[in-house]
């Protein structure tokens, strides 16, 4: 077994408060950093169920989701030791004993991200998110488990009342809540480039801040300033919630698997994308459509295109089928059967004509030859050496033929 490669090099800063507001000056948010066998793990958890629960369930996660890491076998695959690692940590806080009596049952949201080699996985539980910063736009990893977001999906609310819903802090899915909890994990890790942020928060933060504020503050601001500034935002828009925010920066490009050539940021990023100035970006064939989730725009619906079939085309004739085509053009049929016509009728004139002159010899036609009727005549019999001449009714005796002079240069008859 190849051990696995070195962590890529990384920027990290973290910075949790309690906020402003008075009652919740205990701070039920936990957050940690760790350089593993596996990468680079962070992971913020965001506990409720009473003050000191919540805490302790949020610590109790994040304890648990480190030492998973530490346990796990060589060889596992970064994104099921993360998958898991949560899930067992939601089987933690389900089971685990407070010292206060909590008006619930104590639970904690988790967001972590791993950034290894290959890319850098995310998974989460809650609505804890995560955002990329990645060349001049922001991207939202995570999608929440709440039920405003629900309703979101399925197009009841627009994204301008999700933000000011009076459930917007209602979840749907937290550790702890039942014994077997589990973890959102992205299909594929992202393919991180030098420069890209991961911002992982805690929803303190993401109630206040915007995300083209998270892009302008984290794109343009090292990583221990950055988390600094994001905080210090949410507390001047009165800071109602615990405020937790991570930044990881990549120093280092992820590297292609061995089995294969890892998927880029584009392919890997969900869709919400906001800018100060939007690149063109090429769209994604395989990508599945997502509501976005920018707060200051309306969710694109785009309907699927339909494509028409092909309409249908008869096949081109044969060459065997070309004759007979040609055979049955009514225009030649029609021409034939005049020309018979035609034929029929001259030579019922011409049989006319000869019964009504009694088969007598007529002028000489235009070639100077003679023209004789065609009157049937009952042959006799011919006897060699003689010859009958059949008589006629003309009274006028038949005049011996004349041989016609003979011109010279031309053959005689």
């Amino acid at each position: 077994m190849q051990p696995a490669p070195p962590s890529p090099a990384a920027e990290y800063a973290e910075r949790s408060d309690p906020g402003r507001d008075p009652e919740k000056q205990v701070n039920e948010d936990a957050c940690g950093h760790a350089e593993t066998r596996f990468g680079h793990l962070c992971v913020v958890c965001d506990g409720m169920g009473g003050h000191a629960a919540g805490r302790e369930a949020a610590e109790l996660a994040v304890a648990t989701i480190f030492e998973m890491f530490e346990r796990a076998a060589d060889g596992t695959p970064p994104g099921q030791v993360l998958k898991g690692a949560i899930e067992e940590a939601s089987r933690r806080v389900h089971f685990m004993r407070t010292s206060e009596i909590a008006g619930g049952r104590p639970g904690a949201t988790a967001v972590a991200v791993l950034m290894h080699a290959h890319g850098t996985e995310v998974a989460h539980v809650g609505d804890s998110r995560v955002y990329l910063v990645h060349e001049g736009q922001v991207f939202r990893i995570t999608r929440d488990h709440s039920v405003v977001q629900e309703l979101v999906d399925r197009g009841l609310i627009t994204l301008q009342q999700a933000a000011h819903h009076p459930d917007a802090n209602r979840i749907t899915r937290a550790l702890g809540m039942a014994p077997e909890v589990e973890a959102e994990l992205r299909p594929q890790p992202v393919h991180h480039v030098p420069g890209d942020a991961f911002v992982l928060c805690s929803d303190g933060l993401s109630d206040l801040v915007e995300d083209h504020e998270i892009l302008d503050i984290v794109g343009s601001s090292p990583a221990a300033q950055a988390v600094g500034k994001l905080v210090d935002l949410a507390n001047a828009r009165g800071g109602h919630d615990n405020i937790t925010v991570i930044v990881l920066r990549a120093r280092e490009a992820a590297i292609a698997p061995p089995a294969g050539v890892a998927p880029t940021v584009v392919t890997t990023a969900p869709d919400t994308v906001v800018n100060s100035s939007p690149p063109v970006m090429e769209p994604v064939a395989d990508a599945i459509p997502e509501p976005r989730v920018d707060r200051k725009t309306e969710p694109l619906i785009v309907a699927p295109v339909v494509i028409p079939p092909a309409p249908e085309t008869a096949p081109p004739p044969s060459s065997q089928e070309l004759p007979a085509a040609r055979g049955t053009n009514p225009a030649i049929l029609v021409a034939v059967m005049l020309a018979i016509a035609a034929m029929l009728l001259l030579g019922g004139v011409l049989l006319s004509h000869l019964r009504e002159r009694g088969g007598k010899p007529s002028e000489r036609g235009s070639l100077g030859l003679p023209v004789f009727d065609a009157q049937v005549v009952t042959p006799t019999t011919l006897v060699p050496g003689s010859v009958v001449v059949p008589t006629g009714n003309s009274a006028d005796p038949i005049a011996p033929l004349q041989p016609s002079p003979v011109k010279s240069g031309q053959p005689s008859r």
